[in-house]
């Protein structure tokens, strides 16, 4: 990761016209009781036509024995002002499965060498990242990393300009603890994180 802070310089209202990934968009429904209202959102651009979402987010585990790590990204991003806490993640390009996309996207952004774990429940579930807000959706999908694999043992993340990423793992026992001290550091937790921590740490307190 460059050792120089990224910070915001201003921000200023954006014409739908210039946006290049996002629009601002006005929606009219009818609610329960027939009545006609609208609402603001946010409507990402360019989804894939064979696509069921944007993009993806990857939970990529690491068996040790010590027990399983997650993979975890350092990224600033410039809506939250911070360098936030992620999963690895996408967008879906056209002509892509979101399954490729994962994989193509972790070792973009890692270096790292996944395999898709096949969803226990079926149907893999599309997850609103923002329902309020934005329509952009995801699936979040489980890949195993091999330390094996020799292309795992010194990976080569391939970034894009303009990219700056530091990886790293946790404990998957002590994701929810690490949470909090990153946090206290000044980092910003990802929504989809923090909750992935809080369900683990949720499943501790009532033996689930």
């Amino acid at each position: 990761m460059s050792k120089r802070v990224a910070k915001i310089i201003s921000t200023e209202l954006l014409d739908n016209k210039d946006a290049r990934w996002i629009n601002l968009v006005k929606i009219t429904y009818e609610d329960e009781n027939g009545q006609v209202r609208t609402w603001e959102a946010m409507k990402r651009r360019g989804r894939p036509k064979a696509s069921a979402v944007d993009a993806v987010q990857m939970l990529s585990i690491l068996e040790k024995p010590t027990g399983p790590e997650v993979l975890l990204e350092k990224q600033f991003r410039a809506p939250a002002g911070k360098i936030v806490i992620e999963f690895p993640a996408g967008l879906v390009d056209e002509g892509e499965t979101p399954e490729q996309a994962a994989l193509r996207e972790l070792r973009e952004e890692t270096g790292y060498i996944g395999e898709v774990v096949t969803d226990r429940g079926g149907k893999r579930p599309i997850l609103f990242s923002s329902p309020a807000s934005s329509s952009s959706s995801t699936f979040l999908i489980h890949l195993k990393v091999d330390p094996g694999k020799e292309e795992n043992q010194n990976p080569k993340p391939e970034l894009e300009d303009g990219e700056f990423i530091e990886c790293f793992w946790v404990s998957l026992s002590n994701l929810y603890t690490e949470c909090r001290k990153l946090e206290a550091q000044g980092f910003a937790i990802d929504g989809k994180v923090g909750v992935f921590a809080e369900g683990l740490e949720m499943s501790k307190i009532w033996n689930v």
